[in-house]
């Protein structure tokens, strides 16, 4: 009888696990925002701050706002050199 039971209830319950992976509101948004995104690259390591830097300077849109940097948290490191800039 349970043999029975599990046999039939056993692919109704593998469809509702797969389902219920499906459609996850988490699956592509827990990088964050694409400022969020920049800011974690810039304060992750000297190269990536440079380069975020190198690309804010670059920006030829005038009529923009300046680009808040509270999230920038610069890399400190005491054993590394000075990078060239």
């Amino acid at each position: 009888m349970t043999k029975n039971l599990l046999r039939k209830l056993a692919p109704g319950v593998v469809i509702a696990l797969l389902a219920a992976g499906c459609g996850s509101s988490h699956s592509n948004n827990d990088a964050g925002s694409p400022q969020q995104q920049e800011d974690a690259a810039a304060s992750g390591s000297v190269a990536g701050l440079i380069g975020f830097a190198q690309v804010q300077i670059a920006r030829t849109d005038d009529a923009s706002e300046p680009r808040s940097l509270a999230g920038v948290n610069p890399p400190l490191s005491d054993v590394d050199e000075p990078a060239a800039i």
